[in-house]
């Protein structure tokens, strides 16, 4: 039996090469020949170049926009527009490894994330309490930055965030395990990301637009390997501890989401709100995972109604 694991370990790892061969996942480097068509701009941090996009007046209060796991800053419209309308100044950006961001060899944790933050706000001459919108996967590493730089969050808006329990289909538990995860993910990695999209929306047009914009970025190096780096250091399984702590400090803080989310489901009702006992929860009947995809209008409003109701004082 032993000799039989031995020799089909073997042959795994003779086959391997030839597998991430003819895998046709990363092929493009993010350089600036990637980058010339980008939208926005590109600032140089300490730890890699960061993708940024900016609209609104500058004199509107800043707002900074945190991507999720996968989705890069394009997954904003719809609300950043409505936002910047209503005078407030929006600062989209990609993070590290997502995006047309560069992909650094470095672990891809909490404090990487933070930093890049303060570099980004810093750099762009945020000089001001910003209020920090974060989807998903973007939950946990808000709500640490609120917890370790209150004085720079003026509020916390989560919308559908990581952290209670996120569920991960078969392909990215297999991509999570030591050793073999990485090489797998190169391989299959593109089918286990394409195999979540129809959770995203009942919609079939929010599926299709999340699509056409993520499968082509699906192409440039380091993707992968930052994804998995992210997941497995960021806690977007258990982050309840992070947002407790958030809610017993002056931030405040609103929760947006829906209750037909499959990507990040709710947990029970009684337990966000014993989580998030200061919060303004607003709970979305007949809506997925990107509330402002589904109901831009809706969705907007709600913020804006937490942004106005939480004015930072002239």
């Amino acid at each position: 039996m032993r000799l039989r694991s031995a020799l089909a370990l073997a042959a795994t790892a003779v086959a391997l090469p030839a597998l991430l061969n003819r895998s046709r996942g990363e092929t493009v480097p993010m350089d600036a020949r990637a980058r010339q068509d980008a939208p926005g701009s590109f600032v140089r941090l300490r730890h890699g170049t960061t993708h940024v996009v900016t609209d609104g007046p500058e004199s509107g209060e800043p707002i900074l926009f945190i991507p999720g796991a996968t989705l890069s800053l394009w997954v904003w419209d719809g609300l950043f527009e409505r936002l910047a309308r209503a005078g407030y100044r929006t600062i989209r950006y990609d993070r590290y490894g997502l995006g047309f961001s560069d992909r650094p060899e470095v672990e891809y944790n909490q404090q990487l994330f933070e930093e890049q933050i303060i570099d980004l706000l810093d750099t762009l001459g945020v000089d001001r309490p910003v209020t920090l919108v974060a989807l998903a996967f973007g939950g946990p590493i808000a709500a640490e930055f609120a917890v370790h730089h209150p004085e720079r969050v003026a509020r916390l808006c989560l919308v559908s965030p990581d952290g209670f329990a996120t569920p991960l289909n078969r392909g990215l538990r297999l991509a999570m395990l030591p050793g073999i995860g990485l090489p797998f993910f190169q391989v299959f990695g593109d089918r286990a990301l394409k195999s979540r999209l129809p959770g995203y929306s009942r919609d079939r047009r929010v599926v299709a637009r999340i699509q056409a914009r993520l499968l082509p970025e699906l192409r440039y190096q380091g993707f992968k390997r930052s994804l998995l780096s992210a997941l497995g250091n960021v806690p977007f399984h258990g982050a309840e501890y992070l947002y407790r702590f958030v809610d017993t400090r002056d931030v405040p803080v609103q929760v947006v989401w829906g209750r037909q989310d499959p990507v990040t489901p709710m947990p029970p009702e009684e337990v966000l709100r014993t989580v998030f006992s200061r919060a303004d929860l607003r709970l979305l009947d007949g809506v997925g995972h990107l509330p402002h995809y589904e109901r831009p209008d809706e969705t907007a409003a709600i913020v804006l109604d937490f942004l106005r109701a939480h004015q930072e004082p002239a």
